[in-house]
């Protein structure tokens, strides 16, 4: 990561990376603000190494956990201000991908964009799964805590650049949304969120800054994300080191795993007191 004297900056190589960075353009536009971007293209940005390649956009989008009321007001509402979501599938040319995606037009041709509803809610630790908590969780801290960078994204060529301003999650969130995620992916995305948890705890800045965060997040959080790493770093770890080399992961061995299980406890450890 790069910075300036004013919105901080990376750079990214690669045609597919591009073509992400184009999208988020295109989403900006059609949306007129920033968007808050999670998933692969999220971990590239925050780590020192292009380790993977990522075809789709993760964004977030805010849903009010007080709509509530009769249909009525809630389409009155809905009419008033269309989803992320509804503007996204309006767009020249987008196509509706289910469940809740649209295939937006870049000048590089279609590129899958998920939305992703966040419901930021103050009950939200009284949700008895930890796995249905540390989601609704985890995704709204991605959500308060994304921070603004310019991507500057270059094609295999290295001469056309495309640039692009999104509000990126942070390495904390990343790591507790991704601990989520494994339980409800295919096999092939086990992999790859494994993967994406692993380097950001093995990258020499990214590290720092994650287990900052984790230590420092909500204690529920906390917990959740203990759970979650326990379960993939320790019960299961013969599993999680064949789906993380699946992922490309090759040079990962038991050594990284022991690594990246005991930083995650310690960083997610709560004295009684704090709890």
């Amino acid at each position: 990561m790069s910075g300036s004297a004013g919105t901080p900056h990376v750079l990214l190589v690669g045609d597919e990376t591009r073509r992400l960075v184009e999208a988020i353009r295109v989403v900006a536009d059609i949306i007129g603000e920033t968007p808050i971007v999670v998933g692969g293209i999220a971990v590239l940005c925050r780590v020192h190494r292009a380790y993977r390649a990522t075809s789709d956009l993760d964004t977030l989008s805010y849903r009010d956990h007080r709509s509530t009321g009769d249909l009525d007001t809630l389409n009155r509402s809905a009419a008033r201000t269309p989803s992320l979501l509804e503007l996204l599938r309006a767009s020249p040319g987008a196509e509706a991908v289910e469940p809740a995606a649209a295939n937006v037009l870049t000048p590089s041709g279609p590129v899958r964009v998920d939305v992703i509803d966040v419901i930021d809610a103050p009950d939200s630790p009284d949700i008895e799964d930890p796995t249905d908590r540390l989601y609704e969780m985890a995704h709204a801290w991605a959500f308060r805590t994304a921070t603004e960078l310019r991507i500057d994204a270059l094609g295999s060529d290295r001469q056309s650049m495309v640039r692009a301003v999104a509000r990126v999650a942070e390495p904390g969130p990343l790591v507790a949304m991704k601990l989520q995620a494994v339980l409800l992916r295919s096999t092939g995305k086990e992999g790859t969120d494994l993967l994406d948890i692993v380097t950001i705890l093995l990258d020499p800045v990214a590290r720092d800054v994650a287990l900052a965060q984790l230590a420092g997040c909500d204690p529920v959080i906390a917990a959740d994300a203990a759970l979650h790493a326990h379960r993939w770093f320790v019960e299961q770890v013969d599993r999680t080191l064949r789906l993380i080399r699946a992922a490309g992961g090759l040079e990962i061995g038991r050594d990284e795993i022991a690594l990246v299980a005991a930083l995650l406890e310690a960083a997610t450890r709560r004295s009684p007191a704090a709890r």
